[in-house]
Parts: C-alpha cells; structure tokens; sequence
C-alpha cells in the first residue's frame, strides 16, 4: 500500500495513547474487549469485575432531527446491562462536565421502553432491565416472554468516563468519581446508578504514595501518560497478559501501513493544535510597535524609533512564547511551581525557547523540563 506515506523519525517507538487514533486503537476495536474490560474494572474499582464486555454504536441519533448527535470515543455496556461511555479530551474543553452529563442521557434514554414490549421472568432479580433480554436468552437464563403492559422505570447503571490531557480548574487528584449525593450534611448518596469519573493525567505523580504503581488505576494511568515516551516496556508491565498485548498493539512496527499513516495524522492535528494555541498567544509584534513608539518618542528621532519597534518586536515576541510555553507545560504537567514559572519568566534567549518547545513532546515532568534551562548566574 505504497499510497500510505510514513516517515519513522516523525515518531516514537510507541504510539501516543492520547491521541484519537491512539486511544481508539487500543481501547476500541473488538479485538481489544479485553483491554477495555481491564480499564474499565480498575478505574471503577467495583465489588465484582465486569462481565461480557460488549461494543455499542459511538453515534447515538438524536430522538428528533431538531435535536444534536451525540458521538462517543467509546461505547459499551456488560451482561448486566451497565452502560459506559468512555471520552478521550487532550486540550482543555469549555464545559467539559456539561459534556459527560449531556453524553449520559444518551445510554439513560435507550433504556426506555417505548408501547408494550415482551419481558422475560428470570432466576436472578437483577436480570430485569430491557437490554439485559437478549444477552439473557443467549446465555439461557431466561423463562418464556410475557407481555408487559407498561414501564416501571427501573434503570441500569450508567457510566461515563473522561480521559484528560489536562487538570480541571480546582482539581488536586488524578482521579475524581462523582455520583449524585445530598447537599445537606453528612452528604449521603441520592443516586448510585450514575457515576462520572474524570482521569486527569496530568496530576499524576508516582512519587506520592496515593500513586503507588501496585494499584492498577495506576499503571493505567501511567500506561495512558508516558506511553510514546517509553523506550520499552517497563518491568511493572511485563507480568500482566493484557498491558504486554497493549504495548504490541501501540507499538508502530507492529501496525499495518495504514495504520502508521493515520497514526501520523493523528500526530499531525495533534501539532497543529499546539501551534495554533502558540499562535493565539503570541502577540509580541503589536506589544513591540507600543514599546518602540514610546521608545522613539523619548528619544526624539526617526531612527530611535526603527531601532525602539525592532528592540520591541523581540521583547514581545519572547514574553509571548514564554507565556505560550507556560500554558501549554501546565495543560501537559498541572500546575506551575512558581519557581519554575519564575525561570521561565527569566528567560531573554529565543533560541533557548524554542529548543523547549522542540523538546515539548519529550518533557514529561517538571524535572527534566529544568535541564533546558540555563544555569543561575
């Protein structure tokens, strides 16, 4: 398939797993259920792992044309009838929690019967829900059908989970789950069978012991981080069956050429992005007519004033690629230490900025971001 062109500096050993095609690759192909099995029971942690992990439609139609589609990175429900809407969000989104909530009526309103329906009686009292039927027959748990006259409103749990290449605003934890509770004091549960968990990895730090890689949210965490910044697979993977077929899959050489090209796609809208957020910030050129102006005015000359707007152009082009820089370090990282901002602030060298943002997709921590930087006077 010499159509499909691929150029292998272009890329890292393994693919980026935030990326869409990333993420999809490894988290939304039929081959891959037990993968997301795997994801899914260790980021909801529940009493009994999910069973029969099945792909559902990621376009849910609208009930009427008036209405918007919703589309899910990825789609799927158990045996039991629990649906999980999985959303991969590199950049920052506005109304991201609006979002997940909007998303969830999606799965929440298909669970509605709609006119006299066939129910089935079943051994088991949790097997009432209508999605639950025809897994039900197919496994031979279930009696003969009745006709079932109307709703009773009974609903299976639904669950929708937000992977961000970013922190909310507020957020101190790696991992929040949030079920809908009383806002009275002592704050007890409402609701238990809706569920939002946001993973946000930037604010993941393994040298905190709330981040201990034993505990496989973890690893699933540092897996989704660090992924296309492994050189091979770290010792912590390689006695667990799923992430050693999850790291054979990421790996590029192991794709079809296809495959490597959307993956380089993937990896060019994914600079592109950064580039047009750089761009929406850098502003130097109109700060540095300001600053030359005023220069050229004190100084009373024609040339003053060239040498003002040119001396202004650089000082406006370098604040504005250090500010670029310092939001797009905090989307990948989390908050700012201040005194690393405070280098940051310091810096006067354009060739020593640009070299970290080069060097962007490498750094993946606050500390090695500091070995680009000059040392102190």
């Amino acid at each position: 398939m010499s159509e499909f062109l691929f150029d292998p500096l272009m890329t890292s050993r393994y693919i980026d797993a935030t990326t869409d095609f990333g993420f999809k690759k490894l988290f939304g192909e039929e081959s891959n259920l037990d993968i997301i099995t795997s994801f899914l029971d260790a980021v909801l942690e529940r009493e009994a792992p999910l069973r029969e992990i099945r792909f559902m439609n990621p376009e849910q139609l609208p009930g009427s044309k008036d209405e918007r589609l919703g589309v899910f990175d990825i789609f799927c429900h158990d045996v039991e009838g629990n649906s999980f809407v999985v959303e991969m969000q590199r950049s920052p989104l506005p109304y991201i929690e609006d979002r997940m909530v909007y998303y969830a009526t999606f799965p929440i309103a298909k669970q509605a019967w709609k006119g006299a329906r066939p129910a089935y009686v079943y051994p088991y009292p949790s097997y009432e829900s209508s999605r639950v039927r025809e897994a039900a027959l197919a496994y031979g748990n279930a009696v003969e059908p009745v006709t079932a006259r109307s709703w009773n409103y009974r609903l299976e749990a639904v669950y929708c989970i937000a992977v961000l290449g970013y922190a909310l605003n507020g957020s101190k934890k790696a991992v929040n789950r949030t079920s809908l509770r009383n806002d009275e004091p002592p704050h007890e549960l409402f609701y238990d069978k809706l569920k939002f968990v946001t993973l946000e990895l930037p604010l993941l730090d393994v040298r905190r012991p709330e981040y201990s890689l034993d505990r496989p949210i973890n690893k699933w965490l540092y897996f989704l981080r660090y992924l296309s910044s492994f050189e091979r697979m770290p010792e912590i993977f390689k006695n667990d069956p799923v992430f050693q077929k999850a790291f054979y899959i990421a790996e590029v050489a192991n794709m079809t050429p296809e495959e490597r090209w959307r993956h380089q796609r993937s990896m060019m809208r994914l600079w592109d992005a950064n580039a047009e957020l750089e761009g929406k910030f850098l502003t130097g050129e109109k700060k540095g007519k300001e600053i030359g102006i005023e220069i050229g005015i004190e100084k009373g000359m024609e040339k003053g004033i060239e040498k003002g707007i040119e001396k202004g152009k650089i000082e406006g082009k370098i604040e504005g690629k250090i500010e670029s820089l310092l939001l797009l370090f905090s989307q990948k990282l989390g908050p700012t230490p201040a005194d690393i901002e405070q280098k940051l602030r310091a810096l006067q060298e354009l060739s020593v900025i640009e070299n970290l943002f080069a060097h962007f997709m490498t750094i993946n921590d606050w500390e090695t971001l500091q070995q680009y930087l000059p040392p102190p006077a």
